[in-house]
C-alpha cells in the first residue's frame, strides 16, 4: 500500500514537472510572440520584421491600421510613409515573395475577419501567375497553414516548436537587448539597397528561350482557369466590401521579360491572359485597375531594373503618385486602346538590336 501511494506521488510529480517544463518555454512564446499570433507587439520588446510568412498574418490581425499594400516582390520596396502620406491613410505592407493570388487573397481576408475597417488596398497582379489554378499556393515552400486559421489546437505547431523559441523568439530578445527598434514598413522586405541594376545587371541574369515554331494561342480551358483565378481571388472580396477602395496594378515588367515573351511565341498569349483578367475586373466599381505596361520609357531603360521584372524602389514611388492621380488608369472606354497599343509596341519593338547589347555585355555567350 505505501509503496502504491509512493508511485502515484512520483507519476503526480513527474506530470507536474513535465507540464511545467512545457508550460514555460510556451508561455515564453506566447508573451513574446515573435509572429504576432496572439497579439501586436509589445512595447517592452523591439520585434525584427522579417519573415513573411510567418508574420503576415499576424501583422493583418493584430496591428493598428486603416490600408493594406500587398503582392508578391514587386510590392516589397513599397514605403508605408510614402503611401501614407499621398492617400492619406495609415498603411501595413505584407507582400508575399513569388505569392499566388490565393495566398495574397486569403491574407487580405483575414484583416476583414479580423474586423479591420479597410480604407485601401493596394496590390499587384503578377501577369506570371494570372493563370494559375485558383487554390494554388507557391509550390516550393511549407506554407504555415496552422497561422492562418482559427483551430487553436494546432497551435501546438507554435508553442511547442523548438526553432520558435530558440530562434524567434530569443531574436526578439537579442534584438531589444542591442537598443534596435521594431522594423518599420519602409524597411521591412525592402531589397533594394542589396542589388544593384542596369543593364549590365540585368543582361546576366537571364537566358533566352529557344525559339518558338508557332506563337502560342490562349485556349478555353486557359481563360475559365484564369476567370476562375481572378473571381475567387481578386473581385469577389471586393464585392463583399464595397466600402474599400481596391488599387491592383499589373506591374511594369523589363522590355526583357517581354523579349523571352517574343522569343518564345507568348507575346499574343500573355496580352490575351491579361484582356481576359480585365474584362472581368473591370465590372466591379470599387476596384481600380492600372497598367504600367504601356510606360515604354520606363520599361526600357534598364537602369530601372535588377533583372528581367524587379524595378527599384523609385519606380514604386512613382507608381504610388500615379495610382493617386489616376494616371496608366484601365477604363471601360480605354482598355481595348490600351491593349491594341501594348500588343503593336511589343509584336514590333526592335529585339536584335536589344539582343546585340546583350551579346556585347558578355551576358549572351
Amino acid at each position: 500500500m505505501e509503496s502504491s501511494k509512493k508511485y502515484k506521488i512520483w507519476i503526480a510529480c513527474t506530470l507536474a514537472c513535465t507540464l511545467l517544463a512545457m508550460a514555460v518555454p510556451a508561455a515564453a512564446i506566447v508573451y513574446t510572440d515573435p509572429f504576432f499570433h496572439y497579439h501586436a507587439p509589445l512595447g517592452r520588446f523591439a520585434y525584427p520584421i522579417n519573415n513573411q510568412r510567418y508574420q503576415n498574418d499576424g501583422i493583418t490581425r493584430h496591428f493598428s491600421y486603416d490600408s493594406i499594400i500587398t503582392g508578391t516582390s514587386m510590392t516589397e520596396n513599397f514605403k508605408k510613409s510614402e503611401a501614407d502620406e499621398i492617400f492619406g491613410a495609415d498603411f501595413i505592407k505584407v507582400p508575399f515573395s513569388g505569392g499566388s493570388y490565393k495566398e495574397i487573397d486569403s491574407n487580405v481576408r483575414r484583416a476583414f475577419d479580423a474586423g479591420k475597417k479597410v480604407r485601401y488596398v493596394i496590390r499587384c497582379l503578377d501577369y506570371s501567375r494570372l493563370a494559375d489554378d485558383k487554390d494554388t499556393y507557391r509550390e516550393d515552400m511549407d506554407f504555415p497553414f496552422y497561422l492562418y486559421n482559427n483551430n487553436p489546437f494546432d497551435d501546438v505547431s507554435y508553442l511547442f516548436n523548438k526553432t520558435v523559441l530558440l530562434q524567434q523568439t530569443k531574436a526578439v530578445w537579442d534584438y531589444t537587448a542591442a537598443g534596435n527598434k521594431t522594423t518599420d514598413f519602409d524597411a521591412y522586405s525592402n531589397w533594394n539597397a542589396y542589388y544593384t541594376f542596369g543593364a549590365q545587371t540585368v543582361f546576366g541574369t537571364y537566358t533566352l528561350p529557344e525559339a518558338a515554331q508557332s506563337s502560342r494561342v490562349l485556349t478555353d480551358e486557359e481563360r475559365e482557369r484564369i476567370l476562375g483565378n481572378i473571381r475567387q481571388n481578386v473581385t469577389s472580396l471586393a464585392d463583399e466590401h464595397p466600402e474599400t477602395v481596391f488599387y491592383y496594378f499589373f506591374p511594369p515588367y523589363s522590355i526583357c521579360y517581354w523579349h523571352s515573351q517574343y522569343v518564345s511565341g507568348q507575346t499574343d498569349w500573355c496580352i490575351d491572359v491579361e484582356q481576359t483578367a480585365i474584362e472581368e475586373i473591370l465590372k466591379h466599381p470599387n476596384i481600380k485597375l492600372f497598367s504600367f505596361t504601356d510606360h515604354f520609357g520606363l520599361i526600357g531603360n534598364l537602369n530601372n531594373y535588377k533583372d528581367t521584372a524587379h524595378y527599384g524602389e523609385w519606380v514604386n514611388s512613382w507608381m504610388l503618385e500615379w495610382m493617386h492621380e489616376g494616371k496608366h488608369q484601365l477604363t471601360k472606354d480605354n482598355y481595348q486602346d490600351y491593349l491594341d497599343t501594348i500588343r503593336s509596341y511589343y509584336q514590333s519593338y526592335d529585339y536584335e538590336s536589344l539582343e546585340e547589347q546583350r551579346q556585347l555585355s558578355g551576358a549572351g555567350a
